[in-house]
């Protein structure tokens, strides 16, 4: 996934944990409550669905 519009105005780092965070609850290692700064709790949901919408329209 090349495009990332969906974390435009994030930092480096604030995109890089969100992609990080949005793995780990894909994993079920997390849930979204657990993501501090729970200001990323957006960019995370959004993540995961950008995620599954690519999934789905890649098969």
């Amino acid at each position: 996934m090349t495009e990332e519009k969906h974390l435009e105005g994030l930092t480096e780092l604030q995109k890089r944990l969100t992609k990080a965070y949005a793995t780990s609850v894909l994993g079920e290692v997390r849930t979204v409550a657990d993501v501090k700064p729970t200001d990323l709790q957006y960019y995370v949901k959004l993540e995961i669905a950008e995620r599954e919408i690519a999934t789905l329209t890649n098969k």
